[in-house]
C-alpha cells in the first residue's frame, strides 16, 4: 500500500514527559493497525499555545499539503482566558476551517477544568464542538477519563458522532535498558508526585485550606514509604514528570526519615519528548510505582508495571473505574487514604503476578478497542 503522510499536533517541545506517552502510544498503535507506512511531520502545538506559532493560512496550508491531521490527545478544554477563537487551545479561527479539504482526527482529547472554575469564552467552545460535528471530513474522538460526561454537562452537547479511545499513552513504548537509579535485591518504588494546579487540586475536602490539604497528602506518602522501608529493603526514586513536582517532593524529602533520605532514596531528573522511551523504560525495572501523575498511572498499565494510583481528581479516577482497577487506587482525600495506601501497596508487592494480569487484561481490552477505532479511521 501506498504511504500515509500525516501531520501530527502535539506537544513534542514539552518537557512534560506525559506528552511523550501520548504520541509514542498514538503513533505506534496507528501504525500497527493502518498496516502501511506512514510519514509523521511533527507539529508542535505547544508553540502555538505560547504564541511563537499561530493557527493561521500557513497552518492550514500545511493541513492541505498533507493527507489529514492528527490533533493528539493532549489536554485541550482548559477553560483559559487567552483561547478566545475556540475556548479550546485548538485555536484555529473557525472562518478557516471551510479551508481545511484534508480529515482531520481530534484523537483523545482530555480535560483539565476544576470545580467552581470560570470556564472563559464556554459559547465559543460549544460553537467549535458543534462545527466538528457537522463536519463530514473530521471525527471527534475523546479521552476514556470521562471527558464526554464532562462535556455533555458543561455544554449539553452528547453525539454518537463522538467516539471515546482509550488513552494513547497506555501504549508507550518503553525501551528497558540499565539504569543506575535501580538497585538489584531490593524492592525498587518509583513515586510520582503532582503538584500542578495544586491550589485548585488539593482544595478539596476543606475549600480554601488546600496548603493543609496537601500537606496532610505529602505526610501520608511519607508515612507509606517508611512503613514500607521498615517491611522490605526499599529504594526509593522519586521520578518527576514536569517543574511542579519537585515542590512536593522537597517537602516529601524534609519529612522523611534522614537515614532513608540519605542512603535510599534518589531522584531523577526530567526528560524531552524525543527520551520518552528511556524514561519508561525505567519504570518497567520497577517493583512498584505509587502514580499521582495521570502518566505515571495510564503507562505503568500498558507497561504491566505494578502500580497504586494516588488520585486527586475525577479524571484519574473515572478512567480507573472504567478498567475495573479500583482495587489499584486510592482517594487521596479519603479518610482511610494512609491506611489504604499502604495496604494495596503491601498487597501489589507481594502479588505483582496477579496486578500485572490484571494490567494485562485492562491492556487487551483498551488494545481491541484502539484498533477498532482505527479500523474506523481507515475505512
Amino acid at each position: 500500500m501506498s504511504s500515509l503522510n500525516l501531520l501530527h499536533l502535539a506537544n513534542f517541545h514539552s518537557t512534560n514527559i506525559g506528552n511523550g506517552a501520548l504520541v509514542s502510544g498514538l503513533e505506534s498503535t496507528l501504525e500497527e493497525d493502518l498496516r502501511r507506512p506512514i510519514n509523521w511531520s511533527r507539529e508542535p502545538w505547544d508553540d502555538y499555545t505560547f504564541r511563537k506559532l499561530d493557527f493561521d493560512q500557513t497552518f492550514v496550508d500545511k493541513v492541505n499539503s498533507s493527507d489529514g491531521l492528527i490533533v493528539g490527545g493532549a489536554v485541550t478544554f482548559n477553560g483559559r482566558d487567552y483561547n478566545n477563537r475556540t475556548g479550546t487551545r485548538f485555536e484555529l479561527p473557525l472562518e478557516l476551517w471551510d479551508q481545511v479539504r484534508k480529515p482531520v482526527v481530534f484523537y483523545g482529547l482530555s480535560y483539565r477544568h476544576w470545580p467552581g472554575k470560570t470556564y472563559h469564552h464556554i459559547d465559543k467552545l460549544k460553537a467549535t464542538i458543534e462545527r466538528i460535528l457537522e463536519s463530514k471530513n473530521m471525527v471527534l474522538a475523546l479521552r476514556n477519563d470521562g471527558t464526554r460526561e464532562w462535556l455533555k454537562k458543561l455544554i449539553g452537547i452528547d453525539s454518537p458522532k463522538i467516539f471515546e479511545v482509550p488513552d494513547s499513552a497506555v501504549f508507550v513504548k518503553g525501551e528497558p535498558q540499565d539504569y543506575p537509579e535501580i538497585v538489584p535485591g531490593m524492592k525498587n518504588i518509583i513515586v510520582s508526585f503532582n503538584d500542578e494546579d495544586a491550589s485548585e487540586r488539593y482544595s478539596r475536602p476543606t475549600p480554601g485550606n488546600f496548603q493543609a490539604n496537601r500537606e496532610r497528602i505529602v505526610r501520608i506518602m511519607i508515612d507509606t514509604l517508611e512503613k514500607l522501608a521498615d517491611r522490605y529493603p526499599v529504594n526509593i526514586i522519586l521520578c518527576p514528570h514536569y517543574f511542579d513536582d519537585f515542590k512536593m517532593m522537597s517537602a516529601f524529602i524534609e519529612g522523611m526519615r534522614p537515614r532513608l533520605a540519605h542512603q535510599n532514596m534518589v531522584a531523577t531528573g526530567l526528560a524531552r519528548v524525543k527520551d520518552t522511551g528511556w524514561f519508561y523504560g525505567r519504570y518497567m525495572s520497577a517493583d512498584l510505582a505509587i502514580s499521582m501523575r495521570v502518566h505515571s498511572m495510564s503507562p505503568c498499565i500498558g507497561l504491566g508495571t505494578p502500580m497504586v494510583a494516588l488520585t486527586t481528581q475525577d479524571r484519574m479516577t473515572d478512567f480507573i473505574s472504567r478498567l475495573e482497577l479500583d482495587h489499584q487506587a486510592v482517594d487521596a482525600f479519603s479518610a482511610k487514604a494512609a491506611e489504604d495506601l499502604y495496604t494495596k501497596a503491601v498487597h501489589t508487592l507481594d502479588n505483582p503476578a496477579q496486578v500485572k494480569a490484571d494490567f494485562k487484561r485492562a491492556r487487551a481490552m483498551m488494545r481491541e478497542q484502539t484498533r477498532q477505532f482505527h479500523q474506523g479511521l481507515a475505512e
